[in-house]
């Protein structure tokens, strides 16, 4: 049996016995640990490679989390970095969008990649007969035979009672199929499929290569636009991108840093959202135009300091309008309350400063396009893993329930705070006691519905817990439930 062959079933029976009928817990990290020590054995030589160093850095701290949170974020994350993982075990020099996209395709066609390699009567180079492809080739009988087991119970009654008489109650063919479905998805991981375009990809370098007029004027625009017109359309164009951004940002600044306050029939959540929608189009316009402006020529050109100028000052424009932007958030979190939303808000304005950093060194340094989309997708993913390392739920909770009432919140959705996950359950039910104790409570937070809401959720992550064997323990789901208990136990809260 093959080496590959022998990685692949360990790790389908990894997937299956960890996964299967289980919760995110515990199984993650154990299952992350085992498929990097796979990939490490497969090629040893990966321990040098310091993009795949940093994707298994990034599924072991993933999984961790997952381990100690057990809520969505980590988990795909967790699953990004396996994808990522995967295809960097294939080809470390790859970058990262293209690792994950080889990954993805791989999984993708493995079925038809499998019975196609074994349909291949071919002499393995190592004289090892390779088990999984014979049996695959058993599963074509048995598939046959099963329909003419169907075609006989259907046509023989005979038959039909002898075969009720067995009992297959052993069998969960839920059981299979997902035992099969993660043995195809095993097989692409370990079998990642080299696509034409992987060499081109390796090969690219983050330096733009000097460009001559003569090759300039052979190709693209410069067969049709001179190049000293290029210049100046590029110049002309970002001289207006600035008057017209400029504005932009001396109207929210005066409203936000000179007045204190925003016009008449101007709420700070409608400001926020439609600047935000405006400062996301407005740095992908950015970076697309930087692009093609600066794709060639143009960064080798005589006199371009105008050009390289407005570049640089629409790029520091937009980073005035991520400032912005960030203190109308602050703003509605004051007025409104937190919400995952506006948290979100921040990462995406990490995220769009992160790529106004890397543009601005494209057009400094004359880097390439690639340039861009390989180290912005480093730094997203980076972004991305870190992002876990918070429990974002329990601080949503502690910030709405501490200044509930020492903020004038203008409104705050109550029910809001029991639709987040378990994480915060417990700090929930500690705000509810101290509520309870108050003599004079005045406005509350906790009225009945919010309380019945909580209660359901305990009950309901009582029997999710139960219901989980060992693989599904997850640190932050035990502590809330036994923290829930205790209160209870002590009489801080009611038992229901």
């Amino acid at each position: 049996m093959k080496t590959n062959d022998i990685f692949i079933v360990i790790a389908t029976a990894a997937y299956s016995y960890l996964f299967y009928d289980q919760n995110t817990g515990i199984n993650f990290l154990l299952f992350n640990v085992i498929i990097v020590l796979l990939f490490y054995l497969k090629d040893k030589s990966l321990i040098t490679k310091r993009s795949w160093l940093a994707a298994a850095a990034g599924s072991l701290a993933s999984a961790f989390f997952v381990f100690w949170w057990g809520n969505t974020l980590p988990v795909a994350a967790n699953i990004c970095s396996l994808i990522i993982l995967a295809g960097l075990s294939f080809d470390p020099e790859s970058s990262l969008l293209f690792a994950a996209f080889n990954t993805y395709i791989s999984v993708i066609i493995s079925i038809p990649r499998l019975f196609q390699s074994t349909a291949k009567n071919e002499q393995p180079q190592d004289g090892k007969t390779s088990i999984l492809k014979r049996l695959l080739l058993l599963s074509v009988p048995m598939l046959v035979a099963m329909v003419f087991v169907t075609v006989y119970y259907s046509s023989n009654p005979i038959f039909a009672q002898f075969i009720d008489r067995i009992n297959l109650d052993f069998i969960s063919f839920n059981w299979i199929i997902f035992t099969a479905a993660g043995f195809f998805m095993m097989f692409g991981a370990f079998n990642i499929y080299r696509m034409i375009f992987n060499d081109r990809d390796k090969n690219a370098s983050d330096n733009l290569r000097v460009i001559s007029e003569e090759l300039h004027v052979l190709s693209g625009s410069g067969s049709w636009l001179s190049a000293p017109n290029e210049l100046w359309l590029g110049v002309a164009l970002f001289a207006m991108l600035n008057l017209v951004l400029i504005t932009v940002n001396g109207l929210d600044v005066y409203y936000m840093w000179i007045v204190n306050k925003l016009p008449e029939g101007v709420t700070s959540a409608q400001f926020l959202h439609e600047g935000t929608d405006t400062l996301i189009f407005s740095i992908v316009l950015a970076i697309a135009v930087m692009l093609v402006v600066f794709r060639g020529y143009l960064n080798f050109i005589a006199n371009n300091k105008w050009l390289k100028t407005g570049a640089c000052a629409w790029i520091a424009q937009n980073v005035i309008l991520v400032i912005t932007t960030a203190n109308t958030n602050w703003w509605t979190i004051q007025s409104s309350g937190l919400t995952r939303k506006r948290i979100g808000v921040y990462v995406y304005l990490l995220l769009c400063i992160i790529g106004l950093i890397t543009t601005y060194i494209k057009v400094v340094q004359r880097k390439s396009n690639w340039f861009l989309f390989r180290k912005n997708a480093w730094a997203f993913y980076g972004v991305f893993v870190l992002s876990c390392l918070f429990n974002w739920d329990g601080m949503i909770v502690n910030y709405n329930c501490k200044n509930f009432k020492s903020l004038q919140l203008d409104y705050i959705d109550r029910d809001y705070q029991t639709d987040l996950s378990y994480t915060c359950m417990a700090s929930l039910f500690k705000y509810y006691a101290r509520e309870k104790a108050e003599a004079n409570p005045g406005k509350q937070l906790f009225t009945p519905r919010v309380v019945n809401a909580m209660y359901e959720n305990y009950r309901a992550l009582k029997k999710e817990t139960q219901a989980g064997g060992w693989q599904s323990f997850c640190y932050s789901r035990n502590e809330n439930l036994h923290e829930v208990e205790r209160m209870m136990a002590t009489e801080d809260v009611p038992v229901k």
